[in-house]
């Protein structure tokens, strides 16, 4: 027998103390197994008691482990068995599903970590995209304000210097159409000018003229821009009648604002009435 089947079989037979006894009562109470083998010594002890006469003289101790083992195959007293092993797969089962339980929640929570993980990653790169698209904006925006920046720096020059076009071949005719006071017409003494211009167009073809248009001082300047500018479309037209295509002419006016000679009078205004070729 072992030390707790010697146990019961004390408190069976009133040899423990009270302190002994409630110590395997507790140990009874926490065991399902010692429970069924106290179920058992129970039933023993009735059995006892029915036919006293019928006990040996031996021990108690000794009378219950001799019954217990023919009561094994007793319908009387058969014991569902082996009660420790059912115990055990409990335990087992119990741990399994503990560890089963545990394995998935650690599962979840690593597939959390990696969706969080690759949601980070997809945040970062969609800042990335958008920092990408904002700084080819800037640059495309920087380039287009350095390009227009550089267009007007070169039509202020040629304004200033008088030239519309990278490279201008020799022989380029100087002269400009000079108007009568307050008019946009053409007079016929500048028709050689106009041929001049036209000739040299023709020689060249790539090249390309703007005429400007200018008055002398007298009028407002609303009024003078407007009529300098009725003075350059007048040598335009006058170019494209004599066969320069509209689109390698273009024209300015300054009104009053370029003259060439600063005097007050009738000579220096008339030298101001004009319309300048500019290549």
């Amino acid at each position: 027998m072992s030390n707790i089947d010697e146990k019961i079989s004390a408190l069976f037979d009133g040899e423990l103390s009270n302190e002994e006894a409630d110590e395997v009562l507790e140990i009874l109470d926490s065991n399902k197994n010692l429970q069924a083998k106290l179920s058992k010594y129970a039933l023993i002890s009735s059995a006892f008691a029915q036919d006293s006469n019928n006990l040996p003289k031996t021990g108690s101790s000794d009378m219950i482990e001799e019954m217990s083992a023919e009561s094994a195959t007793d319908g009387d007293f058969y014991i569902e068995a082996p009660l420790d092993e059912e115990w055990a797969k409990e335990q087992a089962d119990a741990q399994r599903k503990a560890e089963e339980e545990r394995l998935a929640r650690e599962a979840a929570e690593a597939a959390q970590r990696e969706q969080e993980r690759l949601d980070e990653e997809a945040r970062a790169r969609e800042e990335a995209r958008i920092a990408e698209e904002q700084r080819l904006k800037q640059e495309a925006a920087d380039r287009a304000a350095k390009e227009a920046a550089d267009r007007a720096a070169k039509e202020a020059a040629n304004a200033e210097t008088g030239v519309v076009n990278d490279v201008v071949p020799v022989g380029k005719p100087t002269a400009s159409v000079y108007f009568d006071f307050d008019k946009s017409f053409i007079l016929p003494k500048f028709d050689d000018v106009i041929l001049s211009h036209v000739k040299y167009l023709r020689a060249n073809p790539d090249l390309k003229v703007e005429i400007q248009g200018n008055c002398d001082e007298r009028g407002s300047r609303e009024y003078n821009l407007g009529l300098g500018n009725q003075r350059a479309l007048a040598v335009k037209a006058a170019l494209e009648l004599l066969g320069i295509a509209s689109d390698r002419i273009s024209i300015t006016s300054f009104g009053s604002e370029k003259p060439v000679a600063l005097g007050h009078d009738e000579s220096s205004w008339q030298q101001n009435r004009r319309a300048d070729f500019v290549y």
